[in-house]
C-alpha cells in the first residue's frame, strides 16, 4: 500500500511540476495566462472541424469525467487508442475509433493521408518532446495529431499533442489539481476510475444512427443542388 500511495503522490508531483512549469514557460514568452471561462482551443493552434458533435460522443468512447477539454487519438509511447482530460492517456475502444475516423461524415475531414497518427500509423519513431520544444516548436521529431472536444462548446478541433498539452497545462486550477485520482497506475481526474467498465452498448448505437443520418441529410441536400 505504501508503494503504490508513494507512486500515485510522485505521479501528481511530475505533473504538477509540468503544469508549473509550462505555466513559467507561457508568461517568459510573455503571454498571459487566458481565464479558463473564456479560453478557446483556438490559441493553442488548434484548428475547428466543420462536423457536429453528438451530445454522447465521449461518453460512447468511455470518458465519465467533466472536464471541459478532450483528447482522443494514439499515445505516443503505447501505440493505443485512448482519451485525455489532461493527465495520462487511458484505454479505449479502438475498433469504434478506427469507424468514427473512415466514416464518410468524418473521413473527409480528417483524412488518414494528412493525419496519419490518428490511425495509429506514425512515419519515424516520434520522440517526447522537451518542454522548450513544444513552446518553440523546434527540433525535428514528430508530434502526432489528435481529436480535440471542447465539451462546452461541442466543438472538435484537430490539434497536435504537444498543443493539446499546453492547453491542458493552462486550464488547471492556479491552486489545485483536477487530477487526483490514481488507478492503475494511471493520474486521472474524478469520474474515470471505472474506466475498464465498458460503456452502454446503446452509446456507441447513438453515436453511429447519428452520424449515419447526418450522411442521409448530406445526400439529400446534394440531391436537392442537382434538381435545381
Amino acid at each position: 500500500m505504501a508503494g503504490i500511495h508513494s507512486t500515485r503522490l510522485a505521479a501528481s508531483k511530475a505533473h504538477r511540476r509540468f503544469v508549473a512549469e509550462t505555466r513559467k514557460a507561457v508568461r517568459k514568452m510573455g503571454w498571459a495566462i487566458p481565464d479558463p471561462i473564456s479560453v478557446s482551443a483556438s490559441i493553442i493552434g488548434a484548428q475547428p472541424l466543420q462536423f457536429p458533435v453528438p451530445p454522447t460522443f465521449e461518453r460512447a468512447f468511455g470518458y465519465r469525467g467533466d472536464l471541459r477539454f478532450l483528447e482522443l487519438g494514439y499515445s505516443v509511447r503505447s501505440r493505443q487508442f485512448g482519451y485525455s482530460d489532461g493527465a495520462d492517456d487511458i484505454p479505449s475502444d479502438e475498433s469504434l475509433w478506427f469507424w468514427f475516423l473512415r466514416h464518410p461524415v468524418i473521413s473527409t475531414h480528417v483524412p488518414e493521408s494528412r493525419y496519419p497518427t490518428l490511425y495509429g500509423s506514425f512515419s519515424i519513431e516520434a520522440q517526447r518532446p522537451t518542454l522548450e520544444q513544444m513552446m518553440r516548436r523546434g527540433g525535428a521529431f514528430e508530434i502526432p495529431h489528435c481529436l480535440l472536444l471542447d465539451r462546452r462548446d461541442r466543438i472538435a478541433y484537430i490539434s497536435q499533442r504537444d498543443q493539446t498539452m499546453i492547453l491542458f497545462a493552462l486550464m488547471e486550477p492556479e491552486d489545485a489539481d483536477q487530477h487526483m485520482v490514481f488507478v492503475d497506475g494511471l493520474l486521472m481526474s474524478p469520474g474515470t476510475e471505472d474506466y475498464k467498465v465498458p460503456p452502454a452498448v446503446e452509446l456507441a448505437h447513438q453515436l453511429r444512427s447519428f452520424l449515419d443520418a447526418q450522411l442521409e441529410l448530406a445526400k439529400t441536400a446534394d440531391r436537392a443542388d442537382l434538381a435545381l
